[in-house]
C-alpha cells in the first residue's frame, strides 16, 4: 500500500506549542436523530459507516460534503458522524466517516472493510485491492477520483531540461521513492521510464532530505499536497516545485474508488442504488464549492490531534488542483465516477507483469461495476 510521505507533518507540530486540551467527543452542535423518513431509510444501514485510506484532507472532500452543521467528532474513535444529506436534503440515515493511517495502524481500507462488518464502504485503489482480492474479495461502485494525486516531483530551477518523469532518467536524478513496495515503482522501472538505481528506497526524512539536497533530488507524492507545503509551509525551501502524474506515464490507477464487500454488491444493492447516486452528487458539489467540506476537513485535523498537520491553504490548494489537472472529474464516457473497462484491464495487466500475486482470473468485472451510477449526473 502506498504510504503517504508526509511523515515529517508530526515534526512540524513539535514545533508549536499545543493549546488546549481535547474531550473524548466533541461537536459542532448536538446532533439530532435522523427522522427515519428519506430516500435511504429502511434500504441503508440507519448509519452508513465509511471507511477512508488517511486522515482528513481535501482528497476527501466529497464525503465530507455528506455532512452538514450537525455532526459529533469522536476524538477517540477518530470519526465524525452525522445525519447524511443529498445537498440539503436528509436522507433518512446517519453516515460516519472513519480516518486511517496511524490511528489504524497503517491498515489498508480494504482489510479494516473485512475487520468491521459495520463498514459499508471504503477507499480503495484497484492496484492495489486486486492484489489482495484472493483473500479480500471487494469490488468498487463508484470512482473517487478520476486520476490519482501520485507524482513524481522536482525542482524547475536546478533541472529547467526536466519535463517529464522520463526526463528524470536522462539526468540521472535520484528520486526518494520511500522504504513501502509499491507496483508502481516496479512498473515505472520495468518499463524503462526510470532506472532502478535512480530509487532511493530508504525512509528518509521529508522535507529535510530534499532540502538538503538543495533541490537535487526528486520526490514521489502527492501532487495535490507537497508542492503547496513545500513552498508555503517549509521556510526552509519556499519557491516552486514541478512535476508529472504517474498516470501520465500510462500508469492509469484509480485512486479512491469506493469499495463494497463482494457479497454486498448483491446483498446491499437496494442501498447502494439509492446512495451511489448521492455520492456522486457529493462529489459534484465538492468540485463546485469545496470551501464547507475543506473547512470541517481542517477542523477534524485539528480535533484528532494525531501529529497529521493540514491548513486550510492547503486543502484549497489540493481542490484547485483536482479541478485544474482533471482529478476530480467526469469518467471517459462522461458520468462522474464511473469506470473504463479497457482502464481497469491495464491495470490487471500490469499486476500481474509486476506483482507476485496471481491475477490471472480477473477480469475488469471482478473489480468494478457501474451499475449503480446515475448517468445523468455529471460535471460538465
Amino acid at each position: 500500500m502506498i504510504q503517504r510521505v508526509r511523515r515529517w507533518a508530526a515534526a512540524i507540530v513539535a514545533l508549536a506549542a499545543c493549546a488546549g486540551s481535547l474531550t473524548a467527543c466533541t461537536s459542532a452542535a448536538a446532533p439530532t436523530a435522523t427522522s427515519g423518513a428519506g430516500p435511504l431509510a429502511g434500504v441503508c444501514p440507519a448509519t452508513v459507516v465509511i471507511q477512508t485510506d488517511w486522515e482528513p484532507e481535501a482528497e476527501h472532500g466529497p464525503l465530507y460534503n455528506l455532512l452538514g452543521d450537525d455532526y459529533t467528532i469522536d476524538t477517540e474513535k477518530k470519526a465524525v458522524s452525522g445525519p447524511l444529506l443529498d445537498g440539503s436534503t436528509e436522507t433518512g440515515v446517519d453516515v460516519e466517516i472513519r480516518i486511517g493511517g496511524s490511528p489504524v495502524g497503517y491498515q489498508s481500507a480494504q482489510a479494516l472493510l473485512y475487520g468491521d462488518k459495520d463498514i459499508l464502504l471504503a477507499y480503495g485503489r484497484v492496484t492495489e485491492y486486486l492484489a489482495a482480492q484472493a483473500d479480500l474479495p471487494v469490488t468498487a461502485v463508484m470512482s473517487g477520483l478520476e486520476k490519482s494525486p501520485y507524482a513524481i516531483y522536482w525542482d524547475p530551477q536546478t533541472y529547467p531540461d526536466v519535463h517529464t518523469i522520463g526526463d528524470l532518467a536522462e539526468h540521472d536524478v535520484t528520486v526518494l521513492a520511500g522504504a513501502t513496495e509499491d507496483v508502481w515503482m516496479s512498473y515505472l522501472t520495468g518499463e524503462g521510464i526510470l532506472d532502478a538505481s535512480q530509487l532511493d528506497r530508504s525512509d528518509a526524512p521529508r522535507p529535510a532530505t530534499f532540502v538538503a539536497a538543495k533541490g537535487k533530488v526528486a520526490e514521489a507524492g502527492y501532487i495535490t499536497a507537497e508542492p503547496y507545503t513545500y513552498e508555503h509551509e517549509v521556510p526552509e525551501w519556499g519557491r516552486p516545485l514541478t512535476g508529472q502524474l504517474i498516470h501520465d506515464t500510462g500508469y492509469p490507477e484509480y485512486f479512491q474508488a469506493l469499495i463494497v464487500r463482494e457479497d454486498d454488491v448483491a446483498a446491499r444493492a437496494a442501498c447502494l442504488e439509492r446512495l451511489v447516486p448521492v455520492l456522486q452528487r457529493a462529489q459534484i458539489a465538492y468540485a463546485k464549492d469545496p470551501a464547507r467540506a475543506n473547512a470541517l476537513i481542517v477542523s477534524l485535523v485539528d480535533a484528532y490531534d494525531t501529529g497529521w498537520v493540514y491548513s486550510a491553504g492547503a486543502a484549497a490548494y489540493s481542490h484547485d488542483q483536482q479541478v485544474a489537472r482533471g482529478l476530480l472529474a467526469d469518467g471517459a464516457d462522461g458520468v462522474m465516477g464511473s469506470f473504463e473497462t479497457a482502464r481497469v484491464q491495464r491495470l490487471i495487466d500490469i499486476v500481474a507483469r509486476y506483482h507476485s500475486a496471481d491475477v490471472a482470473r480477473y477480469g475488469p468485472d471482478d473489480l468494478v461495476t457501474n451499475r449503480f451510477l446515475d448517468t445523468s449526473l455529471h460535471l460538465g
